[in-house]
């Protein structure tokens, strides 16, 4: 602590540092430190963060990332960072200019969160000398062993290997990162300055917070094979092409780059076409569209041999083949997108056989096509089984089943150096998804993954997951601790030995699969696991009582600690169905397509007002509020944040009739302004429990209980503020529906109930434990067909202009609604609309 004498051994060889403070002036909240002059003495820092980053999945990431920005590019390495439970404190030595640029800031930096956190500056608490540790010595020694032992991938040797360079074991008491673009510089001097740089072909810096490289100018001029900066922080097109100007490798990689997710990647940057030939695996001149073989390489007209149920018997000759064949499946009206359009085909997939990938998939000419290869046996089995034919189940819109016959066109095409292999996506995709710092392996929607773009990996397939996880327990083995398996419609979970390779696995995520039955995960037991989560699933509605369903599952796990995130120690019996669903097709109601997506934008007021799509002029909404507060709360700022609720509230146990009655809000305005009024809040998703208790394809009835944040905007008064909340929504589903039709359709509340509670000691305890990351940040190339689709409904229904002007409107405003309106007032303003335009 400040003022007490202390001694930092590090234990390598250095000498130690005797901290004595001689000066006991704590620097804080000023933009001066007079007199006094830093020199070359250790400084003490302290980061006054008060708990409130203990949410995120590491906060001194984030404190780094914002000191890093406040220094703005001076040299800075902290020592002997120690993360505390209010504070982070660390020493640095030599850092005149990054402290003079602390207190420009009144030495405060802003976080990612948007909080603004104050730090403490302690001078000259401990003399320094040569023999100390030195981060400069240390980033030269390590950098030397890396150049000693250069590696090779995907067939590429001499590649210096700087991944997550930070987290290297020889760092542990000092704070490198390559996100600071001086220690950027000094990593590059030093590879510069080294005798065997000369043999260096490549430079692989995934995974470094880098979002700047000009530094890397000191490495130009050389034609190297790679230059890997994937899952780095790089936003600025002009200012990566201004930095790489004199760059010239074979490959650049960007995938998990802001960049990336542009909608103007890849054109963005295109000046770069000529120092680099192939972009994130693709050739530079096929990276401004999603290049396939489909698209002219292929002619499904007149390449290869067509086989249908007329000549089924021809099959044979194709066994060996180890050319591309192509399906091709008739749906002229277009019911089914692309994902459920696949869940339906995988049915008919047989798990015992070869692995079944289809490649390339797209809609075109009121066909689904897509290739296949290396998997004779899947296709026997769909022509001499099932005789080339989906059968469709009836529907609400269908109330027959109906038959989709299909066809095949065999060897199309050779197998080419530049197609994809479904077994390299997979391991890309995997090593992608995984995070160090926490030891998780993130496999949630999996079939999002960059990598899987031009190959479809169905994991209900129980063979394909278990060629996933095979590859995980390969690539991970004792690093990995926790994998996330949900939202990838898994069936049943076989062969889990696979992850014995895993010494270290203690939890398993599984929920919101397709499981509907406990001894579908039963390999799982032969896991030491922890912790497991399993809500989500059917399998859940097999289970009248709490009790019930955790005897069922701790009976089969019986070393189980922790179930659906519930301390099963402390609360043995009381593990909560995370969700009830009355039926499957529900799924995407309580997911993307309405309520996860409500609840976010209902939490920050700038995007509330995008809710108002969800409401007509027949919709009803009324508001209680039953908090009460406790009297150790008793203060004006917590009563007049609570008041927020209750002055809507229309508690019928409240004396006046009158304003119970007043509190019923029907349509649009009068419940966008009511909404509008109320605080900024942060949901504890993992806390939601949410039950489905009607659905029928065009309606549904949700409940959704949990724990939320009141954001308070005064900024003396920032302490947490826990409401627990329940929110019934009535809803009417207009369209074609949900589910295996298609995807198209509008969602409206006709009716909703807002609620605010007194939470329990138990959900304040477990409040924020887990970060959820918010799927809402996609790149617009990965915006579904669905998505796209209910983009342009809304559009149509705000603007009334027929289809063909609205799709040639959102295109020009690159998807974004936003953009779109403005480009439809100025238009009209122009009078650029015909009237013919109007529907």
């Amino acid at each position: 602590m400040p003022g007490q004498r202390r001694v930092l051994d590090f234990g390598d060889g250095t000498e130690p540092i005797h901290l004595d403070y001689p000066d006991t002036r704590i620097f804080s909240n000023c933009s001066s430190y007079g007199d006094r002059v830093p020199g070359l003495s250790w400084n003490e820092f302290t980061v006054h963060h008060r708990g409130q980053l203990e949410y995120l999945p590491n906060p001194q990431h984030v404190i780094m990332e914002a000191l890093y920005e406040a220094v703005d590019g001076a040299e800075f390495y902290p020592v002997h960072y120690q993360r505390g439970t209010r504070e982070d404190t660390f020493l640095a030595r030599n850092c005149k200019q990054a402290i003079d640029n602390l207190f420009k800031l009144s030495l405060t930096i802003s976080v990612s969160t948007g909080a603004s956190i104050p730090i403490g500056v302690q001078l000259a608490v401990a003399e320094s000398n040569m023999r100390q540790i030195s981060p400069h010595f240390l980033i030269a020694s390590v950098l030397d062993n890396l150049l000693k032992r250069l590696e090779q991938q995907n067939g590429v040797d001499g590649l210096l290997n700087l991944d997550n360079f930070g987290a290297l074991p020889e760092f542990r008491n000092v704070v490198v990162s390559l996100g600071n673009p001086a220690i950027l510089m000094n990593v590059c001097q030093v590879i510069r300055n080294d005798p065997a740089c000369s043999r260096v072909n490549g430079f692989i810096m995934t995974n470094n917070q880098i979002r700047e490289v000009r530094h890397l100018s000191l490495l130009s001029n050389v034609d190297y094979a790679l230059l890997d900066l994937s899952g780095n922080k790089i936003r600025s097109a002009e200012r990566l092409c201004r930095d790489l100007a004199q760059f010239r490798a074979r490959e650049l990689r960007l995938d998990r780059n802001p960049i990336a997710r542009s909608s103007k990647f890849p054109g963005s940057i295109k000046s770069l076409e000529k120092n680099f030939r192939m972009v994130n695996g693709l050739p530079f001149n096929k990276l401004h569209k999603a290049y396939s073989p489909l698209d002219g390489e292929i002619d499904l007209d007149a390449d290869g041999t067509r086989i249908d149920e007329m000549n089924a018997f021809q099959l044979s000759q194709f066994e060996h083949s180890q050319q591309w064949h192509a399906f091709l499946v008739p749906d002229p009206h277009h019911e089914f997108q692309q994902e459920s359009f696949f869940n339906m085909f995988f049915i008919y997939v047989d798990p015992n056989l070869s692995e079944f990938y289809p490649c390339y998939y797209k809609y075109d000419r009121g066909e689904h096509i897509f290739l296949v290869c290396n998997c004779y046996d899947q296709i026997a089995n769909l022509v001499n089984n099932f005789k080339l034919q989906m059968e469709i189940p009836a529907m609400p819109m269908y109330p027959e089943k109906r038959i989709f016959s299909y066809y095949l066109r065999m060897n199309v095409s050779t197998f080419k150096k530049q197609h994809v292999v479904p077994e390299e996506c997979i391991r890309k995709a995997v090593e992608r998804r995984y995070a160090a710092q926490n030891r998780l392996l993130d496999l949630d929607q999996f079939q999002s993954s960059e990598s899987l773009r031009n190959v479809v990996v169905h994991l209900s397939s129980p063979k394909i997951l278990t060629n996933v996880l095979i590859v995980a327990s390969k690539q991970f083995m004792a690093n990995c601790s926790e994998i996330r398996l949900c939202n990838n419609k898994i069936l049943t979970v076989q062969k889990a030995h696979v992850l014995r390779r895993m010494g270290n696995l203690r939890a398993v995520d599984l929920s919101h699969n397709w499981l509907h039955e406990l001894s579908a995960i039963e390999s799982l037991g032969e896991l030491p696991l922890k912790s497991l989560v399993l809500h989500g699933n059917p399998l859940c509605r097999n289970y009248c009582l709490a009790s019930e369903y955790v005897r069922a599952v701790t009976q089969m796990f019986p070393q189980l600690t922790t179930l659906d995130g519930v301390d099963l120690q402390t609360n043995p019996g009381q593990a909560p169905q995370k969700d009830f669903l009355c039926d499957i097709a529900a799924y995407e109601l309580v997911g993307d397509v309405f309520l996860r997506d409500y609840l976010r934008e209902f939490e920050c007021p700038e995007e509330r007002a995008n809710l108002l799509k969800y409401y007509s002029d027949d919709s009803l909404f009324t508001m209680t509020s039953s908090y009460t507060m406790p009297r150790s709360y008793l203060n004006g700022h917590l009563i007049r944040r609570i008041s927020k609720y209750s002055t809507h509230s229309r508690n019928l146990l409240n004396r006046d009739i009158s304003r119970a009655a007043n509190g019923v809000h029907v349509g649009t305005a009068e419940i966008m302004d009511v909404l509008m009024q109320l605080p900024k809040v942060t949901h504890d998703f993992h806390s939601l429990q949410t039950d489905v208790m009607h659905y029928d394809g065009k309606s549904a009835v949700i409940n959704v209980t949990g724990l939320l944040r009141d954001e308070s905007p005064v900024t003396r008064d920032n302490s947490d503020f826990f409401l627990a909340f329940s929110r019934q929504f009535v809803i009417k589903i207009e369209g074609e529906g949900l589910g295996i039709s298609k995807g198209a359709h509008r969602i409206r509340i006709t009716n909703e109930r807002f609620n605010i509670m007194n939470p329990s000691s138990k959900m304040i305890r477990s409040a924020f434990k887990v970060n959820y990351p918010d799927h809402r940040e996609r790149s617009l190339e990965e915006d579904s067909v669905d998505a796209k689709d209910y983009k342009l409904l809304m559009f149509q229904d705000i603007t009334g202009l027929i289809s063909t002007w609205c799709t040639s409107i959102v295109e020009q405003a690159d998807w974004d609604l936003e953009r779109a309106l403005k480009l439809f007032i100025e238009k009209t303003a122009a009078n650029e609309i015909p009237d013919q335009a109007i529907a």
